[in-house]
This record gives C-alpha cells, structure tokens and sequence, in this order.
C-alpha cells in the first residue's frame, strides 16, 4: 500500500511526465477540437472572399454596422457576422488551451510552449482580421496592398494551424522527451513546409483574382492569363498551378528519403499525404475547369489544410520510428504502478 502510494504521488509529481496523464489525454481532445473549429473558421473565410461579403458589417470592428448584433442584416452582414462570431470561439478556445496547458503540464513542457504560440498567432489573425476591414481591403479593392495583405493572411493561418498541431503532438509526450534534442529533422522536409507557404500564399493570390475578375469560360480565362494588359492578379493566376505541382513533387520526392516517414507509422503517414497531394491535383483541375465554383474552393482549401496538418505533423514527430500517444503514455504508467 505504502509503494502504491509512492507511485501516485510520483505520477502527480511534475518531473518526467505530465502531473495529470488522464488530463494530458482530455487536452489532447479539446485541442483537436480547437484545431476542427479554427480550420472551419478558415475555410469560411473563403466564403466571405468569394460572396464579397468583407463589408458586411460597414467599416465597423468589432462591431457590426455599429451594433453588437445587427439587426434585420443582409446575406452578406450575415456572411460576415458569423465569420467574426466564429473566430471569436477560435480565439477563447485558444486562450483556455494556452492556460489549461499550464495546468496540465510542468514547466519545461513544449505543449505550453506551443500552446502559447497558438494563442499569439490568433491574436495576429484577429489583428491582421481587423486590418482588412478598417482599411477598406474588402470587396472590389483589387490593390497590390490587398494581394499582399492576403498573402499575409493566409502564411498566419497556416503559422497557426501548424502550431495547434505542434501543441497536439507534444501534449501526448513526456517532459524528458520535450527536452530532448535526439529528434532527427531533414532539411528537407523543413523545406518543404516553406514551399507549402508560399504555395499557399500564391493560392490565396490567385482565389482573389478569380472572385474580383471571374472569367465567362475556360479559353477566355486561359487568353486573359497571358495578356500583357490583364490585371495583375489575373497573370497571377497561372504561378499558383506551376508553383503548386512542383511543390508536390518535390514533397514526394523527400518523403523518400525523410527518416520522419520510416516505419510503420512514418510509412502510414507517407500514404496519407501522397493521397491529400492527389486529391488536392485533381481538386485544382475540376477548379480549373469548372471556373473555381464556391463549393470547390472550399473543397480545395479544407483539403490544403489537412495537407498542411498532416506535414507539420510529421515535421515534429521528426525521425522517431514510433510514437506514442498520451494514451500509450496512460496505459505505460498504470502498468508500472501495478507492477510496483
């Protein structure tokens, strides 16, 4: 009785592990959840670009038309409103994970390191957010400042996305291995999340120019990308589909040789991503195609953003063979109490 005790008392104790392993695991869930809502957030924000709904609550942040709740509101006041409603939800999510992962995990944990990054990057969304509307970045603005204040946009969404899934990972790990420097990671791979940024910030270049000069048919579309005259972000629009296939097969390329994609799990999850890079082709061709229909764009960039997760989550596991969840971790830690 008296070792079992001792036991207890050593899995409360901060040093080597999470204080609370079953409270490391409800983190884990809550986090995923966050995560869910803020890539949901994400994509609506491409339904507020695509409607033109920018402005639908006036030149006003945080309020919306000068009211806390607008009243008797039009399609695009709504689009808009529920964006901000959303991202409000994002954003306390955030915040609660920032501070229960201080609670959760001892000091020296890199889930409170990058709980705290997640948080500082949704209040640059929220910030970068507030800049679209009150500098009048919205609607018909075909501006470069706006091109680039996009491009800005997204590289923080994905800054944050990227760090959700970082905070998710090192949830599930010991404090011995947080502070560990063993894990292997390929210059590659960290290339290759570079390039992902950057494909993606082209993407969000080109998403703008389709809504603000949408094109009747393929050919004229086709014809007006290589017209000297064309607006800029309409000659923007062939980069992206160049940019985004040699992205991709470079991807496929380092995942050959990236020891993060070794074993069973690493093989697991080189399938994974080889299928996103597939289906995110064929999405941008049936965009092409189809004059990037609303519905599609969303398709596109919810499977973009899963393509990202998937990747970082790789890049943080690095070249460990095998990695445990806190479940795992659970289960190894009530098994030596048993056996104590």
């Amino acid at each position: 009785m008296i070792r079992l005790r001792q036991t207890r008392a050593a899995l409360a104790a901060p040093a080597g592990r999470p204080a609370n392993p079953v409270a490391a695991r409800k983190f884990r869930q809550l986090a995923w959840a966050a995560l869910g809502a803020t890539v949901v957030v994400i994509v609506w924000g491409a339904v507020v670009r695509a409607t033109g709904s920018g402005a639908g609550c006036g030149s006003h942040w945080p309020l919306c038309n000068g009211e806390v709740v607008p009243v008797a509101p039009a399609a695009k006041t709504v689009i808009e409103f529920v964006h901000r409603i959303s991202s409000g939800v994002a954003m306390l999510l955030s915040l609660g994970l920032m501070l229960a992962a201080r609670r959760v995990f001892p000091s020296g944990h890199r889930a409170r390191v990058w709980a705290a990054a997640s948080f500082v990057f949704m209040l640059i969304e929220a910030a970068v957010g507030a800049g679209l509307v009150l500098l009048g970045l919205v609607e018909n603005n075909a501006s470069v400042w706006r091109a680039a204040y996009i491009a800005v946009h997204l590289t923080n969404t994905m800054l944050l996305a990227g760090s959700m899934t970082g905070m998710i990972w090192w949830a599930g790990r010991p404090v011995d291995e947080t502070t560990s420097t063993s894990i292997a990671r390929s210059r590659g791979l960290t290339s290759v999340l570079v390039a992902m940024i950057v494909v993606a910030a082209t993407g969000a270049i080109v998403a703008l120019g389709d809504t603000l000069f949408p094109a009747t048919s393929l050919s004229q579309g086709l014809a007006a990308d290589v017209d000297p005259a064309s607006h800029f972000l309409i000659r923007l629009r062939a980069i992206h589909p160049i940019a985004a296939v040699a992205v991709a097969l470079a991807t496929m390329w380092v995942m050959r040789r990236d020891p993060a994609f070794t074993g069973a799990r690493g093989e697991s999850m080189r399938s994974l991503i080889v299928m996103l890079i597939l289906t995110q082709a064929v999405l941008g061709a049936i965009n092409l195609l189809m004059l990037a229909p609303l519905t599609l764009q969303m398709a596109h960039l919810l499977v973009s953003n899963i393509l990202w997760i998937a990747l970082v989550w790789a890049w943080v596991r690095g070249g460990q063979g095998s990695s445990s969840d806190a479940e795992q971790t659970v289960k190894k830690w009530r098994s030596k109490a048993r056996i104590t």
